[in-house]
C-alpha cells in the first residue's frame, strides 16, 4: 500500500505522525518521524487516519442537536401542544460540556394544561490516557406548574463509563450523588440527600439511516426509597437529509414522591422534526 499524498496517523499507542507518505508491504508499514528516524508498525496499530483536530488535542469538537413537535386542533375543541428540546456537546481529549434542555406546553380551550421545563448542564474529566473513564459534577434545575412544582435543583458529583462505542451499539453509564431541594408552590418544600444513574444506549443496527435510542436518568431518595425520580426516553430516528431528521418518541417521568392529587407517572408519545450537527 502507497499513499498517493501525505496523510496524519495517530497510532493505538498514541504517537502522532503528521504529513506522511506511508509505504506498506508484507503487513507492515513504514513511518518516518520528524528526525528522519524509521518506525515499523501493524497495520492494526493504526488507530485513525487523518483524524479530526480534536482527536489530536486541538481545541473541541461541538456537536448536538435541536428538535421539536407542534400540534394545533381546532373544531368541536380547541387545543395546543409544543414540545422543545436542544442538545449541545463541547468535546476534547481531555473533557467535555454538555447542556440539555427541553420545554413542554399544553392548551386546552385556551386554558394551560401543561407547563413544564427542565435544564441541565454536565462536566466531565476523562482519565488521562483512558477515554472511557471519566468523572464530572452536574446541575440541574426542573419546573412543572401543574404538579405544583416551582422549582427542582439537583446537584452533585459522578463517575461515568463508555462502555461501546461504534455506530451498532454505543453505550454509557454513570453513577453518582445528588442534593435535591424541591420548591413547591403549595405543598410543603423538602430537600433530600441520594444517589443518581444515568444509562445511554443508542444502536444504528437496523439500518443505515436510522438510530434506535434509550436514555435513563434516575434519582434515589436516601430519606424516602419509595419517592424514586426516572425520567425514561426510548425512541427511534430516521436520517432525511443535510442533518435532518425524523423521530418518533415515547418519554415515562416517574415521580414516587409526587404531591398529593398529581400523577405520579407521566406519560408523553410524540413525532419530532429535528436538526443534527
Amino acid at each position: 500500500m502507497v499513499t498517493d499524498s501525505s496523510v496524519t496517523l495517530l497510532m493505538t499507542d498514541g504517537r502522532v505522525f503528521k504529513d506522511r507518505q506511508i509505504v506498506a508491504s508484507e503487513s507492515r508499514i513504514l513511518i518516518t518521524d520528524d528526525d528522519g528516524q524509521a518506525h515499523v508498525y501493524r497495520p492494526l496499530e493504526i488507530d485513525l487516519v487523518n483524524p479530526e483536530p480534536w482527536k489530536l488535542g486541538e481545541g473541541y469538537k461541538w456537536f448536538g442537536k435541536v428538535s421539536m413537535a407542534a400540534e394545533v386542533e381546532r373544531g368541536n375543541s380547541d387545543s395546543d401542544e409544543y414540545d422543545f428540546n436542544a442538545e449541545s456537546i463541547w468535546r476534547s481529549m481531555v473533557d467535555r460540556y454538555t447542556l440539555r434542555g427541553s420545554y413542554e406546553l399544553d392548551k386546552q380551550d385556551g386554558d394551560d394544561t401543561k407547563d413544564t421545563w427542565k435544564i441541565r448542564g454536565k462536566y466531565d474529566r476523562f482519565r488521562p490516557n483512558n477515554e472511557d473513564d471519566y468523572y464530572g459534577w452536574q446541575l440541574f434545575f426542573e419546573e412543572d406548574q401543574f404538579a405544583d412544582l416551582d422549582l427542582r435543583t439537583v446537584t452533585g458529583p459522578y463517575v461515568g463509563r463508555q462502555f461501546f462505542a461504534t455506530n451498532y451499539l454505543d453505550l454509557t453509564g454513570e453513577v453518582g450523588l445528588v442534593y435535591v431541594d424541591e420548591q413547591f408552590n403549595m405543598a410543603e418544600d423538602d430537600d433530600f440527600y441520594g444517589a443518581n444513574w444515568e444509562i445511554r444506549l443508542t444502536s444504528g443496527w437496523l439500518t443505515e439511516i436510522s438510530n434506535f435510542y434509550v436514555s435513563q436518568v434516575g434519582i434515589l431518595n436516601f430519606d424516602e426509597i419509595d419517592g424514586v425520580l426516572v425520567n425514561t426516553t426510548i425512541g427511534v430516528s430516521f436520517d432525511l437529509f443535510d442533518g435532518f431528521e425524523v423521530a418518533a418518541e415515547a418519554l415515562l417521568e416517574y415521580d414516587g414522591g409526587a404531591v398529593e392529587d398529581v400523577d405520579d407517572l407521566d406519560e408523553t408519545y410524540q413525532m419530532l422534526f429535528g436538526y443534527k450537527w
